[in-house]
């Protein structure tokens, strides 16, 4: 098995955030019909633990700079991500999807 390029890693970070930011969609939703609130929690952790494997999955030959770069900013909108989940779970939902959610493309 070959190993990851540079080129193929930030490819699967960007896939990665592309499918985190496709929650935000349901986040809104739920702040409109906390019913969805279920769907939008599996949805969410389900594209969390997907990009924490692909971080995971980055060996140190294709970290170079731009890959780093796009790490920290994979990892900063998991994190707001995982903020606005763990509102969810608590069954807060008025600030669910607030619009500071770290859209930092480098």
């Amino acid at each position: 098995m070959s190993e990851l390029s540079s080129g193929t890693a930030l490819r699967n970070l960007q896939q990665a955030q592309a499918n985190m930011k496709k929650v935000r969609s349901l986040l809104r939703a739920v702040r409109e019909n906390p019913d969805r609130a279920p769907m939008a929690l599996k949805a969410g952790w389900d594209s969390l633990t997907n990009c924490q494997k692909v971080l995971a999955a980055i060996p140190l030959s294709a970290a170079d700079e731009a890959v780093m770069t796009r790490q920290i900013a994979v990892q900063r909108y998991a994190t707001a991500l995982l903020v606005r989940l763990r509102r969810i779970a608590r069954q807060d939902f008025s600030a669910v999807d607030d619009e500071d959610l770290g859209d930092d493309d480098f």
